[in-house]
């Protein structure tokens, strides 16, 4: 399995994706400023990407499996941090 094939098809970068969106969202709500949320989104998907990189070299799964958990890791992290934008935003209201 290489990476970069890994990390171009099914199901990993549409996760990632959505993830890394709902992460500039949370944060930008959480902040209030985008100049500061864009930049601290970029490295935290950057640090979210090379973790789950080592991730993937300790569990040693076949490649269909350890793509599906890996999405599904990142819905769910999406889903908590739409979440985590949603309260902020009312909170603020």
């Amino acid at each position: 399995m290489a990476w970069p094939y890994y990390e171009s098809h099914g199901p990993v970068p549409f996760a990632r994706v959505l993830f890394a969106l709902l992460l500039g969202v949370a944060l930008g709500a959480l902040t209030r400023h985008t100049r500061i949320a864009m930049p601290l989104s970029l490295l935290l998907v950057g640090a979210g990407q090379l973790a789950g990189r080592a991730l993937r070299g300790l569990l040693a799964l076949p490649y269909w499996p350890a793509q599906w958990i890996e999405a599904a890791a990142h819905l769910v992290l999406a889903l908590l941090l739409a979440g985590v934008a949603l309260l902020a935003i009312r909170r603020r209201t």
